[in-house]
């Protein structure tokens, strides 16, 4: 069983929405074992595949559904955000949006931020969606491009929840990557990201586009790295695991 870091409901805001259930998981509960341990829910990182599965079917049944029920996103730390109309696993894409009732949508991290949104859309179908941002996808500017899709798919009362990540302090990164996001990102941005001597807060960063669009997310969970016991972190142990976020429309239950 996966033991999530926090979980919730995003609520229906206009007449006609279904709510969206959402989860944030980090490294307790689960199968896996050693550098894995335990709730690793990623497979191209040296995991048993069957201790993979199985934290996957835990992870789906925190939002009420099972494993063949999931998106996956295999993330190039690009721009391209794939539709979602049923389960599978997508590549070469950081975000995935859908409309689907049924469908669990995951990104995963292990320092990068995964984020997952909501957005009602009144008498249509509400949308959701899953966001894999590292410091490259903040150079050029994955969340904000998520969000102006949701937004031309006629999204509104966006919401949003934010899950763990390494702080700018743990992330020390040379002088050409902190030029290239202060070159590519605008001022707010660049200014948040960068605020720690040769670090990138890629989470402060995406909270200044947060702020820039007019929305205040829920943030769960603190630096990946300052948190082995509760947290994968690939900057700090190499081999390791991943954590994620999940979002999905459908008739959950939660156990008496």
């Amino acid at each position: 069983m996966i033991l999530p870091l926090a979980s919730g409901v995003f609520a229906p805001v206009a007449p006609g929405d279904r709510p969206a259930f959402w989860a944030v998981t980090g490294r307790l509960g689960g199968n896996s074992s050693g550098a894995f341990s335990s709730a690793n829910i990623a497979s191209h990182v040296g995991d048993d595949q069957d201790c993979v599965d199985q934290n996957l079917e835990g992870l789906a049944q925190l939002v009420g559904m099972s494993r063949s029920h999931l998106a996956l996103m295999e993330p190039v730390h690009g721009k391209s955000i794939g539709a979602v109309a049923q389960a599978g696993v997508f590549a070469r894409v950081d975000a995935l949006v859908s409309a689907s009732q049924g469908v669990g949508l995951v990104a995963m991290g292990a320092d990068c931020v995964p984020l997952v949104f909501y957005g009602s859309r009144g008498l249509s179908s509400p949308l959701v969606s899953a966001v894999h941002c590292g410091w490259k996808g903040l150079a050029v500017g994955i969340v904000t491009a998520t969000i102006l899709e949701l937004r031309r798919q006629g999204a509104r009362d966006i919401q949003a929840v934010v899950g763990p990540a390494i702080c700018g302090g743990c992330y020390s990164s040379h002088a050409q990557r902190r030029d290239l996001v202060r070159q590519s990102t605008v001022k707010e941005v660049s200014s948040a990201a960068l605020q720690t001597p040769q670090g990138i807060d890629v989470r402060a960063g995406v909270m200044a586009e947060f702020a820039l669009q007019g929305i205040a997310p829920l943030v769960v969970g603190g630096c990946t790295y300052e948190n082995p016991e509760e947290l994968f972190s690939y900057r700090r142990e190499m081999v390791t695991g991943r954590q994620g976020v999940i979002v999905a429309m459908t008739e959950h239950q939660e156990e008496s």
